[in-house]
């Protein structure tokens, strides 16, 4: 997040609750506002197929520039009130693709961190349509923070869900490197303290294995014992305490919420496999599934922001 020198928040149209900027200002005033830049991005949804323009006598660029300006004024008029004493650029976008032009946005202002408050999903939404922070959770080449409506604490935990299932996975090593490296810049700013998070999902062997002396239970605690050996021995490389360890057996999208309940993070950041297509519809994300049960911010990395951000192997990466 290199010190959170420059955040880019999505406002949400004609709220008069902006959690999003909320957290982006808390966030500047605790690293020091000088040299902190907010862009404020608020999307207007082409209406141009709206059935009160297609009816409209007014000229479709006619009715685009007033929207624009409508919403531009309204939005100067907000952080006028509400931002006092930041210094706040206003960006309003129109697009028929919200979320490709967030996250194409974020690419070429080279932002580090965007913020989108947290949505409430139905049981259909990765079926029928993508919202619009799933859009960026997939596909955002910058960490994507979803703010919760909680009090920010500048003091407690920053939980961080890795993944040491496999110690020969590069992609999951160098993601849990910059997991552990945003939440370290975090705890910096904040003055929390990180706490570890893994799920070892339950070994099943198969039906047919029968052999003198086997049981099932022996495999999962072999499982479990080989899991716990991997946590602990990441946290040791990185001077994590090892009572902020916390390892439970069973799936993420189950342990990393019951956690989260028992620990009470200021944040959790976890990472996502940005999954596309039917996979997404039929199996999700589990940042996906995890977001809704938490009531706290969840910072999300994409593989996408670990490509571009990691130092590659020639560089260092290769003693993670």
């Amino acid at each position: 997040m290199k010190k959170f020198k420059k955040i880019m928040v999505v406002i949400e149209p004609k709220q008069m609750r902006q959690v999003a900027l909320e957290r982006a200002m808390a966030l500047a005033h605790a690293g020091g506002k000088t040299n902190r830049e907010i862009i404020a991005v608020m999307p207007v949804t082409d209406l141009t197929r709206d059935l009160t323009s297609v009816l409209s006598v007014e000229p479709k660029e006619e009715i685009k520039a007033s929207v624009l300006e409508k919403s531009e004024k309204w939005l100067k008029n907000y952080l006028a009130i509400h931002a006092i004493g930041y210094e706040v650029k206003t960006r309003v976008i129109w697009s028929k693709s919200v979320g490709k032009d967030i996250t194409r946005m974020a690419h070429e202002e080279s932002v580090d961190l965007l913020i989108k408050a947290h949505e409430v999903h139905g049981m259909f939404d990765s079926v029928f349509f993508t919202p619009l922070d799933w859009q960026l959770l997939r596909h955002a080449p910058v960490p994507v923070l979803i703010a919760k409506d909680h009090i920010w604490h500048p003091t407690g935990i920053v939980a961080i869900a890795l993944d040491l299932s496999d110690p020969d996975d590069v992609e999951a090593r160098m993601l849990n490197m910059r997991l552990l490296r945003e939440a370290q810049e975090l705890c910096r700013v904040m003055h929390c303290q990180i706490h570890i998070l893994n799920a070892i999902p339950p070994l099943l062997p198969p039906s047919s294995m029968n052999l003198p002396g086997f049981t099932p239970d022996l495999l999962g605690d072999a499982a479990l014992k080989e899991g716990c050996k991997a946590v602990l021995s990441f946290a040791a490389r990185h001077k994590i305490p090892a009572e902020h360890c916390h390892i439970r057996e069973g799936q993420p999208d189950d342990v990393i919420p019951t956690l989260c309940a028992e620990l009470k993070p200021t944040a959790l950041f976890i990472g996502t496999s940005a999954r596309k297509g039917v996979a997404v519809a039929l199996a999700g994300n589990i940042c996906e599934r995890v977001v809704d049960n938490l009531d706290c911010d969840v910072a999300v990395i994409t593989p996408k922001a670990v490509i571009e951000r990691v130092p590659m192997a020639s560089e260092g990466v290769s003693g993670i």
